[in-house]
């Protein structure tokens, strides 16, 4: 169990890094790529039932800095849980 609460850390970590790192190299000539993003999801949509509203959506944004920072945390998953001795 604890293996998998620091793997789900470390991906949201990841996620939020690179999202950082996409956002300060976006518009820096070199490095502009690193920002490079593609959207993928279902738009919101509300389904009215009488007395409820719900609605619906998912989105997900993925950068290029935001994959290398994905692969970056698979490399260092098994030496911190190694080192942990979970």
């Amino acid at each position: 169990m604890k293996k998998k609460i620091i793997l789900i850390f470390l991906l949201i970590a990841a996620a939020i890094i690179g999202s950082i790192i996409a956002t300060a190299c976006d518009g820096v000539t070199y490095f502009n790529w690193l920002s490079y993003a593609k959207s993928v999801g279902v738009q919101p949509f509300t389904l009215d039932i009488v007395s409820i509203n719900l609605t619906f959506g998912l989105n997900f944004s993925l950068s290029v800095a935001q994959i290398i920072c994905f692969i970056i945390a698979f490399f260092i998953y098994p030496k911190i849980v190694s080192r942990l001795d979970v």
